[in-house]
């Protein structure tokens, strides 16, 4: 009878097949997009509640890997508006996308509440028209706007509807 062990290239005495753990993480990740639910009757209110989509800041290996996270991020950003659309309470609803920190590209909601000012006004941000290479294709320009500024001198890009 043959022992069984573990090691670095083993899970439970099984080989680990990477291609088939990568399916599986951007399986789970598209899931996550095309589950993700506010359910705003239940909270009441909304302190810039915020999912991130690359929690272990894959997006740093290369912008063909920033933009594959970018897909489901913006993706659950249209699932987001559509749900909330026909909410009563006012709420804004914005992306938040770091070239130099995937990891921190997130989704934000935001209503009226006791602890923040409602509404964001984005002050900081420069609107343009001009979409950033890291977003060309994948931000609708028709729909959304996207601003420009500096983050402890890091740029983000800030994504609203319009």
């Amino acid at each position: 009878m043959k022992k069984r062990f573990r090691d670095r290239n083993h899970r439970l005495g099984r080989p680990i097949n990477k291609a088939n753990d990568e399916l599986k993480y951007w399986r789970l990740l598209w899931r996550k997009a095309r589950r993700i639910a506010i359910n705003l009757p239940d909270k009441k209110w909304c302190d810039y509640w915020h999912t991130h989509f690359d929690w272990k800041s894959r997006g740093k290996r290369s912008r063909f890997e920033h933009r594959k996270h970018i897909r489901p991020l913006m993706f659950a950003f249209a699932r987001v508006k559509s749900e909330l659309a026909n909410q009563l309470t006012p709420y804004q609803v914005f992306v938040c996308i770091y070239p130099s920190d995937p990891g921190s590209d997130a989704i934000y909601v935001h209503t009226p509440n006791p602890q923040t000012e409602f509404p964001t006004t984005f002050e900081e941000c420069e609107f343009t028209d001009a979409c950033p290479s890291l977003l060309m294709g994948l931000v609708d320009f028709e729909r959304c706007k996207v601003g420009v500024s500096k983050h402890q001198g890091e740029t983000c890009y800030t994504i609203i509807p319009r």
